[in-house]
């Protein structure tokens, strides 16, 4: 009976074991978290500290949320390892009116963008594919750094 009980015991810690992989792998999924966005980022940026990263949607969409503040000019960067596609980045306000779409600029990945007044803004990420593409996407937002007094 003791045998039965330590027979048991091992199976359901190798049950769990593989169920904690499996979660861990999950979570992660197919892709890694793409870099490479800080390439295009010039020495007169700042990265803003936070970390945009998600999968694409059903639809192949990721959007993020952020505020632009009045007086500032900002970099904006979008990075996948999806290799396939190019990725669509369009910027729009909280009124859905579209500030920025790179497919009017040749797909580059990146942008810099001025704002007079503060902004809450969406910045969309999409891949134009028929398939569902279970990747990440990542969003890299800088500003500028000020300027010395000379």
């Amino acid at each position: 009976m003791n045998r039965i009980h330590t027979c048991i015991g091992g199976l359901a810690l190798t049950f769990c074991v593989l169920l904690m992989a499996e979660g861990l792998r999950a979570q992660t999924g197919a892709g890694e978290i793409p870099s490479g966005c800080e390439k295009w980022m010039g020495e007169d940026y700042l990265p803003d500290g936070q970390d945009y990263t998600a999968r694409l949607n059903k639809n192949n969409t990721a959007r993020f949320h952020t505020v632009f503040y009045g007086g500032n000019r900002y970099y904006l960067a979008a990075c996948s390892n999806i290799e396939a596609y190019p990725l669509i980045m369009k910027v729009y306000d909280s009124e859905r009116n579209l500030l920025f779409d790179n497919t009017k600029h040749n797909h580059t990945p990146y942008w810099h963008l001025a704002f007079t007044s503060t902004v809450s803004c969406v910045v969309e990420i999409r891949v134009d594919a028929e398939e569902h593409m279970d990747q990440l996407v990542r969003l890299m937002i800088g500003f500028q750094k000020p300027r010395k007094a000379e």
